[in-house]
């Protein structure tokens, strides 16, 4: 009941600007401006070369052959993928078996609400910010940690994204309010019992 009435209260584009311009004071102060651009949802699935050689400071470097056969690697598992049925879902399967990136494997190799100032690499930013980069895009894109199987997942606009969401949480908090003026109760915490349900029939 409580997700219908939430469905219901979704703000139009029109209510979402209104609401921005409100507040926009709040929103810059926060670092939510109109000029902050987007954000975006990627999964990658991380191929690292193998082999190597330490140097003296202590950084592996690799020889192109090992970095082509990293890349050969790479392409295998996204030809596969695209072999197959090319949804989200069964990407973030792959990721989950595939990737070596500790940070995303776990999670569908998903990494999201980046923007144009993420701390990433470069080659991995720029894949992602660029302006025809449409939803289930897929690509390789090589950096210091070996070859990234790219899938876009979406962007939003993050002042509107911001907005919305502020201006949810005041419509979703008034709701809950105005359920307990006209519904009171209290409650006494000294009756909860805590135990055990058996299932079982004896």
């Amino acid at each position: 009941y409580y997700d219908s009435l939430v469905e219901s209260l979704l703000p139009t584009q029109a209510e979402i600007e209104a609401y921005y311009t409100e507040h926009e004071a709040e929103f810059v102060e926060k670092k939510f401006s109109k000029d902050d651009g987007n954000y975006y949802d990627v999964r990658h699935i991380l191929i690292a070369p193998t082999g190597g050689t330490t140097n003296e400071g202590g950084t592996v470097g690799y020889t192109d052959a090992e970095w082509e056969a990293c890349r050969e690697s790479a392409q295998l598992v996204l030809d596969g993928y695209l072999a197959g049925e090319a949804l989200e879902e069964n990407f973030a399967k792959l990721a989950k078996q595939k990737s070596q990136d500790p940070g995303s494997a776990a999670n569908g190799g998903l990494y999201t609400d980046l923007t144009k100032s993420t701390n990433f690499v470069e080659s991995f930013k720029n894949w992602y910010l660029d302006e025809s980069r449409k939803v289930g895009d897929t690509g390789l894109v090589k950096s210091e940690h070996g070859y990234h199987i790219m899938y876009f997942s979406g962007s939003k606009v993050i002042w509107q994204y911001e907005a919305e969401s502020a201006l949810m949480t005041e419509k979703t908090n008034k709701i809950l309010d105005d359920a307990m003026v006209k519904y009171p109760m209290e409650v006494n915490y000294k009756k909860i019992v805590l135990g055990e349900i058996s299932l079982v029939e004896e």
